[in-house]
């Protein structure tokens, strides 16, 4: 036998941080060590010496104490307020529940039939539906009204200094969990803090699609946080022996005992451990357990002193390997064991081997899926790579005396053919990744990260031109109708963030700042190097060589002609279009002298003087083509 000491953490709180913010601390410094580590115990101990769940915990006995509950209501759903600081606590309690007898869910569909689509802003593209306790939507159709008054205080009262905390016991947390939802969707999270739901002893809420629903909104999943003791039945209560529940948990589980706890956030280990500890709680109470007050505060007292000692845990040699020691390590932290022997000896009900084996394998399968995350961003920086070799097949094609985008469309050089291949790269990467963002529902801020956003509008304007150009050469007319739809949607919501940057800069407008010189137009000096501003330029130029070839049998040529050289030459005034459209060879100087043989030595406009009077070769240098008119 060997010893291995586990160290309990020693917690600092401070005050500004969030259990959100704990979770994610934790999260970046336990990453996969040789896949699992004692990372629950450690979130676990900085959990139960922390102010908010202790505070949460007192807001319900509170409540409890001073609700004159009669024990013949049916469906009473009281709700109190608490304030600490900057923190506000609102907790939920509900008249007596035999949760035996409402275990039925009811299906999103269902509801928004019944015109009660309240949760329907979870829907999304791979999961239309849903589906969730019915009891629980019960409550919310009886006290809609006072729950959107609630509502409504809280979204108008939140900032970036104040945070909302949700706590619920028994099925009072069921009701939490699905407000703190609908609170998550209320709230501008750019400008305030996510609530905080933590519940205590709460039966699960929903099936597999609400968790994976959940899952498509990036923080929403990290703003639960469920206790649960292996002796309150109550979580337990939708479940079978065999497992085969419809109900599925979401967000963070911290099971305990007076003994010790420990953290989990796989929901198939969470759900192995509440079934197999379904024994505990069965000797205490009786099947109609939901009715009863299963008291955590003295757990969380228990815990908190124990998470300030030092625990030695014996593994015997079979243990060896960490998997299968982190997951024994936080079984005997939850049983209060001290040797990994003692296990099964002082649990002869529970199959220890057989749930170790399953929660190693699910474990495995979680850091897996882990791993994807960081995948991601390690393709997000490959694509990069693709893009500073398109920027560098631009530099070369403008030295070859063509710009990059007729480079590409007459495909004369082994450049060209390469271009084509990073082309195609980039093309799949943002199809997917805008299908990706499409898919997710768009209530939790910015669509996508800034950092997403900016290159992949940067992208959109380096390769778009390209697909413009196989698209004409392919005979193809009227491109923007046929313009591909993630293009469509980057453009539309760089469009969206750029109208949110203009508004909070006119609010900060509104208060007065020191007086400051006007900025140079910074388009004007960066117009050698830039993109066009408009990725779809090109599509424009190739109609307007066809309306060239048309103009004796399309009545509506003359008129569209005209209105390209409005939008040539205000694209030329803002600095918008590159140097390379006056390239020799470009298409945009083969339109040029197609339409000065069309319209004549006697026609004149704005575009028409700047073109025949060559004022747009300084245009390179950041001079406006208006200059010398």
């Amino acid at each position: 036998m060997r010893t291995i000491w586990f160290p309990k953490t020693r917690t600092i709180w401070f005050p500004n941080l969030s259990i959100y913010c704990i979770l994610k601390q934790i999260g970046k410094s336990s990453k996969m060590n040789n896949v699992i580590s004692s990372a629950g115990l450690e979130l676990a101990n900085v959990l139960v010496t922390s102010p908010p769940l202790h505070q949460s915990w007192d807001a319900v006995q509170k409540q409890k104490l001073h609700t004159a509950a009669d024990p013949n209501a049916q469906m009473a759903l009281y709700i109190s307020e608490t304030k600490h600081s900057n923190t506000t606590i609102i907790s939920f309690l509900t008249s007596p529940v035999t949760l035996q007898d409402q275990q039925a869910m009811i299906s999103s569909t269902t509801l928004k039939d019944t015109n009660f689509p309240l949760f329907e802003f979870l829907c999304n593209k791979d999961t239309p539906s849903f589906s969730v306790n019915g009891l629980a939507i019960n409550f919310f159709a009886l006290y809609h009204t006072t729950l959107d008054l609630l509502l409504t205080r809280l979204v108008e009262s939140s900032n970036s200094n104040s945070l909302i905390l949700i706590t619920g016991h028994s099925f009072g947390g069921c009701v939490a969990t699905l407000f703190t939802l609908w609170l998550l969707q209320s709230l501008n999270l750019s400008k305030a803090k996510c609530p905080l739901c933590i519940t205590f002893g709460s039966p699960l809420t929903g099936d597999e699609k609400l968790r994976q629903c959940v899952l498509q909104f990036s923080k929403w999943s990290s703003c639960f946080l469920n206790v649960a003791s292996i002796n309150d039945p109550v979580p337990k209560a939708f479940l079978t022996t065999s497992q085969a529940s419809d109900y599925k948990p979401f967000g963070t589980f911290l099971l305990c005992s007076a003994s010790g706890c420990s953290c989990f956030e796989d929901p198939n280990a969470i759900l192995q451990l509440l079934v197999e500890t379904s024994s505990q709680s069965a000797q205490i109470q009786g099947p109609n357990s939901g009715i009863q007050f299963f008291d955590y505060g003295q757990i969380l007292s228990d815990l908190k002193l124990k998470a300030f000692s030092r625990d030695v845990f014996v593994l015997v040699e079979e243990d060896r390997f960490p998997l299968k020691a982190g997951i024994k390590t936080q079984l005997a932290a939850i049983f209060g064991v001290l040797s990994s022997q003692s296990l099964q000896q002082q649990q002869p009900d529970i199959n220890f081997g057989n749930l170790i084996q399953k929660m190693e394998t699910q474990e495995l399968n979680h850091a897996i899926q882990k791993t994807q995350v960081y995948s991601s961003f390690w393709k997000f920086n490959e694509i990069k790579k693709y893009m500073a070799y398109m920027e560098w097949y631009k530099a070369h094609s403008k030295n070859m005396g063509i710009g990059y985008y007729d480079s590409y469309k007459n495909k004369g050089d082994t450049y060209d053919s390469d271009a084509q291949g990073f082309k195609k790269k980039l093309w799949i990467y943002w199809q997917d990744k805008v299908a990706e963002v499409e898919r997710k529902p768009q209530k939790e801020g910015a669509t996508m990260s800034t950092a997403f956003l900016y290159t992949g509008t940067i992208c959109r304007k380096m390769i778009e031109p390209l697909h413009i150009a196989d698209y004409y050469k392919g005979g193809g007319k009227d491109y923007i109708k046929e313009r591909p739809r993630h293009f469509v949607l980057l453009e539309q919501w760089f469009n969206e963030d750029e109208e949110k940057k203009a508004e909070r800069e006119k609010e900060e407008r509104k208060t007065p700042q020191p007086h400051s010189e006007s900025k140079p137009n910074s388009k004007a000096k960066t117009v050698a190097s830039s993109l066009n501003d408009d990725s779809c330029f090109w599509a424009h130029v190739e109609e307007a060589l066809i309306l060239c070839n048309e103009q004796a049998s399309n009545p509506n040529a003359k008129q569209k002609l005209i209105d390209f050289e409005r939008y040539v030459l205000n694209a030329l005034q803002n600095f918008a279009v590159t140097p390379d459209i006056f390239l020799g060879q470009s298409s945009f100087m083969q339109w040029w002298n197609e339409y000065k043989k069309m319209v004549g030595s006697d026609y004149s406009s704005p575009l028409v003087e700047v073109m025949k009077r060559n004022t747009y070769r300084k245009y390179v240098e950041g001079v406006s083509v208006l200059a010398d008119l």
